[in-house]
């Protein structure tokens, strides 16, 4: 790196390697770039009364407003739309924050995506892993129908063959031929916290690759409701080998309760700001069967 034009150091004029630049502020794009800007934005929040969630630190607390942050964007909820106005015309006044508002018939095909060690190269040169990370992006959101078919693709990016490029753009004609759909909200706060479990025994084992033991893992999968609308579903490869189709069900069971119990807490939290229809969650899964 050297000085910019016009910058001339008074010691030596002529070597401009030996003079270092002291930055009075952040770049963006430097190792401690996303530190320093959450640092300053949760600053700004403590400043006008928020306090952070003991569950999750990237949430925060305020008498009728919760702000949840996710590296640089936020989503807030609040009571009035009045307070929400002028908190983030506080925030973009004084620190220059910016504030935004808000064809196949199936994304999975019949057979479940492996290595594919003997399988023909992918045709055509596009960034394979760059398509897998918007899709996950929007599967996390607002597409939980994609979730198991983006969870395969993604599994491949190191080495991606014809077949998971074909099943990629699966998953894109999938989109492209529902891109009207979405997820609808009708809340009925008397049903409360409901989690339903489901798991896949060895689901994706193949002749071709069997030495292979991630072909043997089950495949664990399950939806959290509240006032009967979907917040958070996952699908996803278990971490152990079950040996049978209880001992899998036992494994999914116990995944769903990690997610399960700090959410609880957490809706502790928000009852004291938000009230909420809190009681013993409702399990649907086969052990209970």
């Amino acid at each position: 790196m050297e000085l910019p034009r016009g910058f001339v150091p008074d010691d030596d004029p002529v070597n401009k390697r030996s003079c270092v630049l002291k930055l009075k502020e952040n770049l963006y794009g430097l190792k401690q770039a996303s530190f320093n800007s959450f640092d300053k934005l949760k600053t700004d929040l403590v400043d006008r009364g928020f306090k952070p969630s003991q569950i999750d630190p990237y949430l925060y607390f305020k008498k009728g407003m919760i702000v949840l942050t996710y590296v640089d964007n936020c989503i807030i909820v609040g009571t009035e739309m009045k307070k929400i106005d002028r908190f983030v015309e506080s925030m973009k006044n004084d620190n220059g924050w910016e504030a935004t508002t808000n064809t196949k018939k199936s994304p999975v095909g019949k057979q479940v995506l492996n290595k594919d060690l003997n399988g023909k190269p992918r045709k055509i040169k596009w960034k394979y892993r760059t398509a897998v990370r918007m899709i996950s992006y929007l599967q996390g959101n607002t597409r939980p129908d994609i979730s198991m078919a983006c969870h395969q693709t993604a599994r491949f990016c190191i080495d991606p063959k014809l077949s998971h490029e074909q099943a990629n753009m699966r998953i894109g004609g999938y989109l492209l031929g529902t891109k009207n759909r979405g997820i609808i909200y009708e809340p009925d706060p008397k049903n409360g916290l409901e989690c339903y479990v489901d798991a896949d025994f060895a689901g994706g084992w193949s002749l071709e690759d069997s030495d292979d033991a991630d072909n043997v893992m089950s495949r664990t999968g399950y939806v959290l409701f509240y006032a009967g609308c979907p917040i958070y579903w996952v699908s996803k490869l278990q971490t152990e080998i079950a040996l049978s189709t209880a001992e899998l069900e036992y494994i999914a069971l116990s995944s769903a309760l990690r997610e399960v119990i700090p959410l609880m807490r957490l809706m502790e939290e928000i009852n004291e700001v938000y009230p909420l229809y809190i009681d013993k969650p409702n399990f649907f899964c086969k052990v209970f069967i």
